[in-house]
C-alpha cells in the first residue's frame, strides 16, 4: 500500500480544490465514466463504501449548491434530464396534506415551471413552482438561521399587490429574465413547504405577522397552505419514487442512489464506512485510477467549461447591461486572459470581470483597466495608473493588489461573484468613482489608444 500513497494524496488534493464545484455540471463526466458509476452504484447498494461524488465536491449540508440545486436539477421539467415532469410529479405525490397528495391540489404539472433562487419583489425564493395557477413556496432550510419575516415577505413577493401594474422577475441562471403583465394571486393558491432535516417548524420572527394554525399559515382574514416537510420522510419517499421511475437509465438512477445516499447521512440514518481511497484500492483500482487520473489532466478545461456554461446562462443580462465577452486575449504580461467581460463602450477607465491565468495559476477576478498612451512609455503609463488608482482609493475604492478589486481561486464563487459585477448597484458605485478620478486626471487619459 505505500506506494500509492502519494497518488491518494493527490487525488485528495484534487477533490479539495473541487468542493463547491456544482456536480450536475459534470454530466459529460457521468457519460463518458458509465462503466464506473455502474460499478460504484453495485458497491453502494452493497453499503460497504462511501464514496459519494457529491461529497467529494460538496459539504453534505451545503444548502444551496448542493441540495437546492440538485433538487431543482431534478424537478426543473426542462432540465438535461429529460424526464419532463417525472420528478416534479413523483416530488408531489410524495408530500401528504390533510386528506390528499399535494399533487391533486396543484393539478397539472405537464406546463409547469420551476425556479431556484427566484427573484420577485427584490426577495430570493429558494424553489418556486408554478403551473400559472397554483404557486409553491419551498424554504430549504438546513443549517441556517431563519432570516427575519423571510416566509412573510415570500408570501407577500407571490401575492403581489394588485395595484403592481409590472414586475421584473430573475429566474434561475438558467432561465431568461421576463417582464410580464403580474395579477393579484389569491392566497388560496399558494402553498409552503419548509424543508428541514428535524421536523421543525419556523420562526416566529421568518413569520412575521402569520401564525401557524394547524394546516395553514393565518394572517387575519388571510390563509395558505403550509406543511413542514422533512429530508428523512418527504424527500427519502421522492427519491425511492423517482428511481422506480427511471428503471434502468443508468446515469440518473445512479446520480439519484447518490443523492439518496447524502440524505442517508444528513439525517443519520447511513452509517459511513469506506473512504475513496479504499473504494479504490478494492475494486478495479486501475481503471478507477485512469478515470481520476483523466479528471486531473483536464481539470482546468472543464473548470474554464463551467465558467462559458454560466455565462452563458448570464447572456441576456450581459447584453442588455452593455457589456462584451471576450475569449482567449494577452493583455498584460504573464496574464493569459482566458474570459473576460467588460463594457462595450470601453473609452474611458474600466473594470472588467476576467478569467486568466498569471504564472500558470488559474483564477476569476474583478479588474482595472486603462486607456493607454501610444507616445508614452511604460514607465510613464505605470505613473498614470498608480495616480488614478490613489484617486479612486481616496473615493472609496478597494483594492485587494494593484489592479485587483477582488480574485478568488475557488470556482464555488465564480456565480456569485458574476452576480455581485452584473449587479446595478456595483456598476453604478464603480463608474461613480471612475468618473471622479477621470476627471479629476482628465489630462492623463487624453487620446488614449485603448486596450
Amino acid at each position: 500500500m505505500e506506494k500509492y500513497k502519494d497518488f491518494f494524496k493527490n487525488t485528495k488534493e484534487f477533490m479539495q480544490k473541487a468542493k463547491s464545484f456544482n456536480i450536475l455540471s459534470y454530466n459529460a463526466f457521468f457519460k463518458n465514466t458509465k462503466e464506473f458509476m455502474q460499478k460504484a452504484e453495485i458497491y453502494k447498494r452493497r453499503g460497504n463504501n462511501d464514496f459519494n461524488p457529491y461529497l467529494e465536491m460538496l459539504s453534505s449540508t451545503d444548502e444551496v449548491r448542493l441540495h437546492s440545486s440538485l433538487l431543482y436539477g431534478f424537478l426543473n421539467p426542462q432540465n438535461n434530464h429529460y424526464q419532463g415532469d417525472v420528478f416534479l410529479e413523483a416530488f408531489l405525490e410524495s408530500i401528504e396534506w390533510q386528506d390528499i397528495n399535494l399533487k391533486q391540489w396543484f393539478g397539472s404539472t405537464s406546463n409547469a415551471k420551476v425556479h431556484r433562487e427566484y427573484q420577485q419583489d427584490k426577495q430570493r425564493i429558494d424553489i418556486y413552482i408554478t403551473n400559472g395557477n397554483k404557486h409553491i413556496i419551498i424554504e430549504n432550510k438546513l443549517e441556517a438561521p431563519d432570516g427575519e419575516t423571510q416566509i412573510e415577505r415570500y408570501i407577500k413577493a407571490i401575492a403581489k399587490d394588485s395595484n403592481n401594474e409590472t414586475e421584473s422577475s430573475e429566474i434561475d441562471s438558467n432561465d431568461k429574465k421576463e417582464t410580464s403583465k403580474i395579477e393579484s394571486i389569491p392566497y388560496e393558491n399558494i402553498f409552503v413547504l419548509y424543508l428541514t432535516l428535524h421536523d421543525k417548524d419556523p420562526t416566529q420572527c421568518s413569520l412575521g405577522e402569520w401564525d401557524i394554525q394547524g394546516d395553514y399559515l393565518v394572517k387575519g382574514d388571510n390563509q395558505v397552505r403550509f406543511k413542514v416537510i422533512t429530508y428523512k420522510e418527504e424527500i427519502l419517499a421522492w427519491i425511492d419514487k423517482s428511481q422506480k421511475q427511471v428503471g434502468c437509465i443508468t446515469n440518473l438512477n445512479s446520480a439519484l442512489l447518490f443523492y439518496k445516499d447524502v440524505v442517508q447521512i444528513i439525517t443519520n440514518t447511513k452509517e459511513n464506512t469506506m473512504s475513496i481511497e479504499q473504494f479504490l484500492i478494492e475494486n478495479n483500482m486501475q481503471e478507477n485510477m485512469q478515470v481520476v487520473f483523466e479528471i486531473l489532466n483536464n481539470q482546468e478545461k472543464i473548470i474554464i467549461s463551467y465558467y462559458k456554461k454560466i455565462i452563458e446562462n448570464y447572456k441576456d443580462d450581459i447584453e442588455k447591461k452593455g457589456f462584451e465577452v471576450i475569449e482567449n486575449k494577452k493583455w498584460r504580461t504573464s496574464m493569459n486572459y482566458k474570459l473576460v467581460i467588460r463594457p462595450k463602450k470601453h473609452d474611458k477607465v474600466y473594470v472588467a470581470f476576467c478569467v486568466r491565468y498569471d504564472n500558470n495559476t488559474l483564477y476569476h477576478s474583478t479588474e482595472l483597466f486603462f486607456p493607454y498612451h501610444k507616445d508614452n512609455n511604460n514607465k510613464e503609463h505605470k505613473s498614470h495608473q498608480n495616480a488614478i488608482i490613489d484617486i479612486m482609493q481616496k473615493k472609496g475604492m478597494e483594492f485587494k493588489d494593484w489592479l485587483c478589486l477582488s480574485w478568488d481561486y475557488n470556482f464555488a464563487t465564480f456565480e456569485k461573484e458574476l452576480q455581485n459585477f452584473l449587479d446595478e448597484n456595483t456598476q453604478n458605485r464603480y463608474n461613480e468613482q471612475i468618473n471622479q478620478a477621470q476627471n479629476e486626471l482628465s489630462n492623463l487619459i487624453k487620446d488614449a489608444t485603448l486596450q
